[in-house]
């Protein structure tokens, strides 16, 4: 019996060390304890909104102006402190991706500490895989950077990062623009089309490959000055027309659907 309480005695001394500082806490566990303590606030602001809801229902007050206001605001100084204490060494990452997943919708010195930390990942973490978490922000590097700062830091992950999907990412941020505006018909447009699309052959990312296909097609049949393809479809009547059968006149069309 004694035997069983000296493990539980051991633990308990350990946990009020730590809680008395005599025991330095790893950064690992100092993070779980953050996210946490994300989740329990999360989940008290929830439970309050709906309370919030109910009564409102019942007749009682309008919610007030802060009950939609994000419980995750005063949580960003304290990951951005571990992050900074833990600085150029790995142990910041996953402090930094909190803040980058969770603060850029945020406004103010949220989001600065969000755009700081993505750029402090993208550049002194370039090498970590953990960047496959930041999904389109590489692929948006110009939302973090001017132009050219943008151009630097692409070209430094496609040439340094052991991810494919980072290379992929950092790839399409350094020609996105050029597919999106360059005239179809010009060279920078086919060798910007014809390098993302090779960058996607063989890695396993959906949703960017569907993206990048469907503004490739978008931009090649319409843009402006191309013939539009030939709907055909039925009119109120029941008879058969085409778009074509209108070449040469205003046509004024109105898409809409019901599901």
């Amino acid at each position: 019996m004694k035997a069983k309480l000296i493990p539980v005695f051991f633990a308990s001394f350990l946990l009020a060390q730590v809680a008395f500082g005599q025991v330095e806490e790893s950064p690992d566990q100092r993070y779980q304890d953050l996210v946490a303590e994300v989740e329990i606030a999360n989940q008290a602001w929830k439970a309050r909104l709906a309370e919030l809801r109910k009564a409102e229902k019942k007749g009682g007050p309008s919610l007030p102006a802060d009950a939609f206001q994000s419980p995750l605001i005063p949580f960003v100084a304290k990951f951005d402190s571990a992050a900074k204490e833990y600085a150029d060494t790995a142990n910041a990452i996953p402090y930094l991706t909190w803040m980058a997943q969770n603060a850029l919708p945020m406004v103010g010195d949220q989001r600065k500490a969000a755009k700081n930390a993505v750029r402090t990942l993208v550049t002194t973490h370039r090498k970590s895989p953990s960047l496959e978490k930041l999904e389109w922000m590489i692929g948006r590097l110009d939302y973090f950077y001017d132009e050219k700062q943008a151009l630097e830091v692409g070209l430094q992950l496609e040439k340094e990062s052991p991810s494919s999907k980072v290379r992929a990412y950092a790839t399409f941020s350094r020609v996105g623009a050029t597919i999106n505006k360059a005239p179809v018909d010009s060279d920078d447009f086919r060798q910007a089309k014809e390098e993302i699309l090779k960058v996607l052959e063989g890695v396993e990312m959906k949703d960017l490959a569907s993206s990048v296909k469907t503004r490739i097609k978008m931009r090649e049949n319409f843009s402006l000055g191309m013939s539009p393809p030939d709907i055909v479809g039925l009119d109120l009547d029941g008879a058969k027309f085409s778009l074509s059968d209108y070449k040469g006149k205003v046509l004024f069309i109105d898409f809409w659907g019901d599901w």
